[in-house]
């Protein structure tokens, strides 16, 4: 009797567990088996000056983004895990919590009252409001992956042994913190990377879609999703492309990581 019960459990979990799979899948699948059967609509996106000056302005401001991102890391992640002060658990789910749940048009909504039209520092609908929408959310990510591996660090102890020796902080993070924490450092910038190529509401509320200027491949493809279809389905294919692309990425440097 225990042993068919078992049994039955166990099919029970695997039949939710592939449910689950199966509903995540259908969208790649779907749109795997659309282009196949509609391969042609790739032909007019090649030819499309519009879509090549959107995947470039995609691919600039993502870049951008990781710079900038790699810059503010790690000097953010040490002092959340090295110093103690008020409100510290606050402020770090405003920066990696909040920043992944807030919704994208709030941000574009708060960006656009903040450096619009009416603001000293107008912003908006420029290139530099793509790459400031795409940056508050996809830098967490970095930083939440960068902060748990220093705080991981911390508990080893290692960096107390280097100080001992004589090391500085300059020496601490460069020659302890940074080689130790080089594969989810290079991860969380990946993910941020993926993240701010897929970014949408911010973008189109603070930087709007002006042709050959702020439009990026989500705004291409939302503007034509109903004039022309099978045009967005080629657009979002190269967008899952590079997700699956910088995803696979950041898995295979964590699964190469050594503790």
């Amino acid at each position: 009797m225990e042993r068919h019960k078992k049994q039955y459990t166990e099919q029970v979990l695997t039949v939710f567990a592939f449910s689950w799979i199966a509903w995540f899948l259908f969208p790649i699948l779907f749109l795997i088996g659309a282009l196949v059967f509609k391969f042609s609509a790739l032909q007019p996106i090649i030819s499309d000056d519009r879509f090549w000056w959107a995947f470039i302005i995609s691919l600039i401001s993502a870049f951008v983004v990781v710079v900038l991102t790699a810059l503010f890391v790690v000097p953010t992640a040490y002092v959340f895990a090295y110093k103690e002060f008020r409100f510290k658990k606050f402020l770090e789910t405003l920066l990696i919590e909040i920043p992944q749940t807030l919704p994208p048009v709030a941000v574009g909504v708060i960006y656009v009252f903040a450096f619009g039209v009416h603001s000293p520092i107008h912003l908006a609908f420029t290139f530099a409001a793509v790459v400031i929408a795409k940056l508050i959310v996809s830098a967490p990510f970095a930083l939440g992956y960068v902060l748990r591996k220093f705080r991981e660090i911390r508990a080893s102890k290692i960096d107390l042994v280097a100080r001992s020796l004589g090391a500085n902080t300059y020496t601490v993070i460069f020659r302890v913190l940074v080689p130790m924490a080089r594969q989810d450092i290079i991860a969380g910038l990946t993910l941020a990377w993926a993240r701010a190529m897929g970014e949408f509401g911010g973008s189109l509320i603070f930087a709007g879609v002006i042709a050959y200027k702020t439009e990026i491949l989500p705004t291409y493809a939302n503007r034509i999703v109903h004039t022309d279809p099978l045009l967005a389905l080629g657009a979002t294919a190269i967008m899952v492309l590079f997700s699956i692309i910088a995803l696979t990425t950041a898995r295979i440097v964590l699964t190469k990581k050594k503790i």
